[in-house]
């Protein structure tokens, strides 16, 4: 009875992974990384190539069309922020979200992201503008020093997408499955 167990949960284990994972759903999470590279800095009237803006983003395609947009995401990180989370946490003195969001294979990324703040007095704050093919603008400003960065898109900005690893979960069970197989290898009949 317990080998009949062992088997039937070592059988669960496996079959869920393989649905999960080779069998998604269009409905499922949709995850990819994507990362931005060479910027025009206005400050310096020059080109970095080295100049990154890099994250990730989380959806459903809810509507089966092949196009990831703002309504349908989960997560949308750059940098350190995530701004379909942080809009949750907007106030009088904090303001942050994604205005606009699109992918599709074909058609490639878009967005529009901010978040800016400052103290309740208006002493000390900063923020950040995203948007993809015009700009990254960010400041911060104190009493007497203010700071300002413009980025722009230009035609030698490189966008490159990388499909994201199946969910941890799915690792975890397919985990689980074959230390389940190699501990039960290993035991002696009975």
């Amino acid at each position: 009875m317990k080998k009949f167990l062992y088997a039937g949960a070592l059988l669960l284990c496996c079959t869920a992974t393989y649905a999960d994972v080779a069998h998604a759903d269009p409905a499922d999470t949709i995850s990819w990384g994507f990362s931005f590279n060479g910027f025009f800095d206005s400050v310096s009237n020059s080109f970095l190539p080295e100049e990154v803006i890099s994250g990730s983003f989380k959806g459903h395609d809810l509507d089966s069309d092949g196009l990831l947009e703002k309504d349908e995401l989960l997560s949308l990180v750059i940098g350190e922020l995530d701004y379909i989370a942080c809009a949750a946490t907007s106030n009088a003195n904090y303001q942050c979200g994604a205005t606009s969001f699109s992918f599709s294979q074909d058609a490639g990324l878009s967005f529009s992201v901010g978040s800016y703040g400052q103290d309740p007095e208006g002493w000390v704050g900063g923020g950040r503008l995203i948007t993809t093919g015009d700009q990254h603008y960010a400041y911060d400003f104190k009493p007497n020093v203010t700071t300002e960065r413009h980025l722009y898109w230009t035609s030698d900005t490189q966008l490159t997408m990388m499909s994201q690893a199946p969910e941890p979960h799915a690792w975890a069970m397919l985990v689980a499955g074959l230390l389940g197989v190699g501990w039960r290898a290993r035991r002696p009949g009975r």
